[in-house]
């Protein structure tokens, strides 16, 4: 995944970078984030970023799907994780708990985690797979709206490109 460059006028943005904070500050690491929580970016292919502070699980890698609430913690999205409303984006880089760093959630994604023979172009659901979507909507799975697979994914689990539109968590199954 190519991952594109801030272009709204943010100096020192790297969105695939992901931010530990400093105990020591040793070697001359800053102990705090350089951008603010919620931070919002738009980058050279139009796509949309929000800054955000990993909770529990970190993600586990790029493609990764988290959601995140009104504070800004992003947890890897499952059946257990999350609200109706609470927003949803996609990682560009593993992370672990306490990081900082900056997920996705508008514009043309190149890798969204997803179960083995999801298709294009339904509704996708969380699993009980932390951070992977699925295009099976059963009890009790919480539907996702505004996000879409553009091309399935074929027989394993993997990330799969797609399109985001500001997605959210949607109605429980």
């Amino acid at each position: 995944m190519t991952i594109p460059y801030a272009t709204s006028g943010q100096l020192g943005v790297n969105l695939s970078d992901v931010f530990t904070p400093s105990t020591t500050l040793y070697p001359y690491k800053a102990d705090k984030p350089g951008f603010a929580l919620g931070q919002q970016i738009t980058a050279t292919d139009s796509s949309v970023w929000t800054y955000v502070l990993y909770g529990t699980g970190g993600a586990t890698g790029l493609g990764y799907v988290v959601t995140f609430d009104e504070d800004f913690l992003a947890v890897m999205m499952s059946n257990s994780v999350g609200g109706l409303g609470d927003r949803i984006a996609v990682a560009p880089a593993a992370a672990s708990a306490g990081d900082y760093g900056w997920v996705q959630i508008y514009g043309t994604c190149d890798a969204i985690q997803v179960l083995a023979s999801a298709a294009a172009n339904v509704v996708l659901a969380s699993t009980t797979t932390a951070g992977a979507l699925d295009d099976s909507v059963a009890n009790p799975t919480k539907n996702i709206t505004g996000l879409v697979l553009t091309t399935a994914r074929t027989s394993s689990q993997g990330n799969a490109p797609g399109e985001l539109n500001y997605p959210v968590i949607g109605t429980t199954n």
